[in-house]
């Protein structure tokens, strides 16, 4: 097997299930990734780099079947006790993501969709408030690596609020820096909510569709509208551009590979592009969401890979590039495969 398709491999089961052990004599020279949001809530990651891609995988000092060994001034990757792959590296994240200060405005959710487990990773830390958010991202842009920021919240109260409170935090760091790319990633439910984020300054959007069906999205979601969200991504792609909107779509709920497929095409004919998010079980999510979608849960990776190709195909034939976009998920590059990047 060539060294590109072991690496693109990897990096699919890494995203899919992985836990990398990092022995405990292995010293790791930054703090690694904490997160409240996305698929690394509650627990402890690190973003590690090989063959020209990288990927944020959680941690075990413990065990683990996936294992980094240092050689000397870098590491390689073991499985089973072989290595497969060697000259890997270690990157620091800023806030959340390489490169980017992603935050996340607050530490709870009231929509209660049953794969985020927000409210329980939050609930051990203090709310994110704007000015915390502000002193956060500010504090990050004077890194050497800092790139550009995104901004994501809970709905603690309502979904203006929340829109309120992204606008206010971006025309702010708009203000103070003028010429960094902002993305921002909201509950919008309202034509006038995408414009206010627009107008506020910023220049891409990601709206989740959240599930490749509406069946599994009603069940998932129970407090949002499928329906709804289709309409505000067409929105988004009318006030921000083709090619500036996306929009994450979790796979491993129970749905077909031709829901995936529908669901991308149907977003790129509008001129969004999907995000193919594995997701991830754990002991907060696992018991609710097989109770309602059944047991049969998770992506295995070379499903991702097939899929990914499928995601691959669609932006090519709709003129679109994950690797055009300058905030959030695809040019982090860490928790999905990128679409002309890793395929």
């Amino acid at each position: 097997m060539e060294d590109k398709e072991i690496a693109l491999r990897l990096k699919a089961e890494l995203i899919c299930s992985g836990v990398l052990h990092i022995p405990r004599e292995i010293s790791i020279p930054f703090p690694t990734s904490k997160s409240s949001a996305g698929p690394g809530a509650g627990g402890e990651s690190i973003v590690v780099c090989f063959s020209g891609k990288r990927v944020k995988v959680p941690i075990s000092r413990a065990k683990g079947d996936i294992e980094l060994r240092a050689v000397e001034d870098k590491f390689e990757i073991l499985k089973d006790g072989h290595a497969i792959i060697s000259g890997v590296t270690l990157l620091p994240t800023l806030c959340h993501a390489p490169g980017q200060a992603f935050v996340s405005l607050g530490r709870s959710c009231k929509m209660k969709c049953l794969f985020c487990t927000i409210n329980e990773a939050g609930n051990k830390t203090k709310e994110i408030t704007v000015d915390d958010a502000y002193r956060m991202i500010i504090a990050a842009s004077e890194k050497e690596d800092f790139q550009s920021v995104a901004i994501t919240s809970g709905i603690r109260t309502t979904v203006e609020e929340q829109i309120e409170e992204i606008a206010e935090l971006i025309s702010r760091v708009r203000e103070k820096l003028p010429d960094v790319s902002i993305g921002a990633e909201p509950l919008a439910i309202e034509r006038e909510h995408v414009k206010a984020l627009k107008e506020s300054g910023a220049d891409e959007i990601k709206i989740n569709l959240e599930a490749a069906n509406k069946e599994i999205f009603n069940k998932i979601c129970p407090a949002r509208d499928y329906d709804r969200a289709i309409e505000a991504i067409g929105w988004a792609v009318e006030f921000f551009g083709k090619g500036h909107v996306t929009s994450n779509i979790i796979v491993g709920l129970g749905e077909s590979d031709d829901d995936v497929s529908r669901s991308l095409e149907m977003l790129a004919k509008i001129g969004s592009m999907g995000n193919l998010r594995a997701l991830r079980l754990n002991d907060h999510n696992r018991n609710r969401l097989s109770h309602i979608l059944g047991n049969d849960l998770g992506l295995k990776s070379e499903r991702m890979i097939s899929l990914a190709r499928i995601q691959n195909d669609i932006f090519e034939k709709y003129g679109l590039s994950a690797s055009n976009l300058k905030t959030m998920c695809f040019p982090c590059g860490c928790c999905d495969l990128i679409p002309g990047i890793d395929i």
